[in-house]
């Protein structure tokens, strides 16, 4: 009798304490708070976000670790992969980091976009190409294949002072142009 009360009471506290806490379990009741709390890296300023077949793509920046960067005084851009909404609850689907090519002209990061079905199996394979445009004379960015055709424009963003870019689509190359379209910078992804 004695381990029955002690299991029962066991019980309580423990539903009493979960019912209490603020436990998260891979959902976050709004998007700010999936901002917050959903994501590896603080976010700093978001610069964009898109909805893209059901994934919220939120473009963001970050102050790079400085023990893991210590001599990086940059914020880095990133992207975050979230899925959900306010009323079900949001959580956090893609990967995290950072990893680009860059140079004095602009930025490329090429991130996979999760698409998944219930079961887990892979529905397609979408990418977000961004970045950020350092040369003020490049006016238009592409993405470009293999064989030097133009797949997609990117949307150019201006965000505090500074511009940055963003497109669905994976592509070997990314190039910026002048308003002339010469090409300022082509840098592979």
């Amino acid at each position: 009798m004695r381990k029955l009360i002690s299991i029962t009471l066991i019980a309580i506290v423990a539903i009493i304490w979960i019912a209490l806490s603020d436990l998260e379990f891979g959902k976050y009741d709004s998007f700010e708070e999936v901002l917050e709390k959903g994501i590896p890296y603080k976010v700093k300023n978001v610069i964009h976000t898109q909805n893209v077949d059901g994934i919220t793509v939120v473009i963001y920046t970050t102050e790079p670790d400085h023990e893991e960067l210590p001599f990086a005084d940059y914020d880095a851009l990133a992207a975050a992969f979230l899925e959900g909404n306010d009323d079900d609850g949001w959580e956090n689907i893609g990967p995290s980091g950072w990893d680009h090519y860059d140079n004095a002209n602009m930025t490329v990061y090429i991130k996979r976009i999760p698409d998944h079905d219930r079961q887990g199996n892979t529905r397609s394979q979408l990418y977000a190409v961004f970045g950020e445009i350092n040369n003020q004379e490049i006016a238009t960015i592409e993405l470009i294949s293999e064989d030097n055709k133009v797949i997609n424009g990117a949307d150019i963003i201006s965000k505090d002072a500074k511009r940055y870019y963003f497109q669905v689509g994976y592509e070997r190359f990314v190039r910026g142009l002048s308003e002339d379209g010469d090409v300022i910078d082509r840098q592979a992804g």
